[in-house]
């Protein structure tokens, strides 16, 4: 995912230890020492918080707390004298004026009771769950798409007018919903709800972890509302600070907040699925084809983020075969984000008559065969295959050739109405050049002039398309551009490097 999904964090397990210093695993651990930072303009709030230890005795955190602080080099050379016969917390920003005035950002060690910790943390979570959602563009019914929609989003909508379809990027304010997903928890089972502070970056709003989260959801719900509602597809841009790459966030009619309770829709898109420490997902291929088949309805939706990031998430590509393959008469829509991907997967996909939207983003080719890994062949079958396709968002190389014919050709997916695919390939000379052969997708794309009402190819680097539908000049870019000078020099440089790390490899393995 573009912020790396992995909710990485640096805490280490650290088994309990007794007053003395000893392991002690039958005692229960009651206290913990935290290292917290906090910017120098900002001191109240927490960046980044790591556990030193986890301890029976009270008497043993303060002594763990204390060696944190000799072991810190923030408190070198003077916190010694300065907090003698003093107990935690311990803050870098009491050190000599001299000393703290350099430095952007203050440390502070402190022993936390666990028990009055999770007394907090229960009553913050209920505080999450009760709170209403931030204020949001009013409720739209569905335009009139001649296929209805489900009861549950008709509910959801209210009475008022339909609105003219809107398609592209807006200047609409983007709201971070920080409880969403307290507010609902997750109905697949194996996840658990936590506060969303939680999670990495969580005072950073729309840098925050669980914001990420946000936008994926956004999506898929945005791609239902189009395939299910017959809406339109609005999106914004944001660039974060530090960052080279644009993040997108969608503009759902309905979202999580409406379809929490909708039984058509398997959502596995969810923060409640993702561990905090490690940013591996709790959702595995039994539960989900369980849920799949234990449905009050027909699944109509299945959203899933596999964080593959992660090498620890154990949910494969033959799971979510047998889940699609369990609801394939009913499914209209599914999302693939950083899941495990073969052939299998693409083949039961394909079977699926009635899909109407599909995103694939940040998938693992998986297979120990020729046989076995997914290619554009299989992808090009699922667009031949379902013929309901209004939404193709794709983000990987499997988009090539065979899928550009597929879209060339009569009668295949004649009702597509969203087309992003970020699929650029780089070689020695250039960059960012589309894959398969640039006049086949110059007619791929010109005979839908009618019917596409948001077409994105390889995206640059402001989130604008490399080739515009009926454009003018400058507006086709599908061959990307010529490497510089510089650039040449430092892949061949990367090359050789390469080539002499293989053959040194050859040499000791002979």
């Amino acid at each position: 995912q573009d912020e790396g999904a992995a909710a990485g964090a640096d805490e280490a397990a650290v088994p309990t230890v007794a007053a003395g210093g000893a392991p002690s695993p039958a005692e229960p651990a009651k206290f913990r020492v935290v290292r917290c930072y906090a910017a120098a303009n900002d001191p109240g709030t927490i960046v980044d918080r790591f556990t030193v230890g986890e301890y029976a005795t009270r008497r043993g955190a303060d002594e763990a707390a204390r060696a944190e602080v000799g072991a810190m080099p923030e408190f070198r050379d003077w916190a010694e004298d300065r907090f003698e016969g003093r107990g935690p917390p311990y803050r870098s920003a009491d050190g000599p004026p001299e000393l703290v005035a350099g430095e952007d950002e203050h440390v502070e060690i402190r022993v936390v009771d666990l028990e009055e910790e999770e007394a907090a943390e229960r009553r913050d979570l209920e505080e999450a769950r009760a709170s209403k959602p931030p204020a949001s563009p009013a409720k739209v019914a569905p335009a009139a798409d001649g296929d209805g929609g489900s009861a549950a989003a008709a509910a959801a909508v209210g009475d008022s007018k339909p609105p003219s379809r809107s398609f592209g990027r807006t200047t609409e304010e983007i709201v971070v919903d920080a409880n969403l997903f307290a507010r609902n928890p997750c109905r697949i089972p194996g996840g658990t709800s936590r506060h969303p502070r939680a999670y990495p970056n969580y005072h950073k709003g729309k840098g925050s972890f669980g914001f990420l989260i946000q936008r994926l959801s956004d999506r898929n719900y945005a791609m239902r509302a189009l395939c299910l509602d017959g809406h339109g597809a609005r999106y914004n841009t944001y660039k974060k600070r530090g960052v080279n790459y644009i993040s997108v966030v969608w503009y759902p009619p309905t979202n999580l907040n409406d379809h929490a309770d909708d039984a058509t829709v398997v959502d596995g898109c969810h923060l409640d699925l993702i561990d905090p420490d490690d940013g591996k997902t709790c959702l595995t291929g039994p539960v989900l084809e369980s849920v799949v088949r234990g449905a009050a309805r027909p699944a109509e939706c299945v959203f899933l983020n596999g964080a593959e990031s992660n090498r620890h998430s154990v949910i494969g590509a033959d799971d979510i075969a047998r889940a699609v393959g369990a609801c394939e008469a009913s499914l209209k829509c599914v999302s693939l984000t950083e899941c495990k991907l073969d052939a299998r997967l693409l083949a039961a996909l394909a079977r699926c008559g009635g899909l109407r939207g599909i995103i694939v983003e940040n998938c693992q080719l998986w297979g120990d065969r020729d046989a076995d890994r997914p290619s554009d062949d299989g992808l090009a079958r699922v667009l031949r295959s379902c013929p309901e396709l209004r939404w193709v968002f794709v983000k990987s190389s499997l988009f090539s050739a065979r899928c550009w014919e597929a879209l060339d050709s009569e009668g295949v997916c004649p009702r597509l109405e969203v087309l992003w695919v970020d699929a650029p390939v780089h070689t020695e000379e250039r960059v960012d050049a589309a894959r398969g052969d640039h006049d086949t997708i110059r007619s791929a794309l010109e005979k839908r002039a009618g019917t596409l009402k948001l077409c994105m190819i390889n995206p640059d680097g402001e989130n604008e398309s490399r080739y515009v539908v009926g454009g003018g000049d400058g507006t086709d870019r599908l061959n990307g551009r010529a490497r510089t000078e510089e650039e040449m020099e430092a892949v061949r440089m990367m090359q050789d490097f390469h080539r002499k790390k293989s053959a040194d490899a050859n040499y000791v393995n002979t």
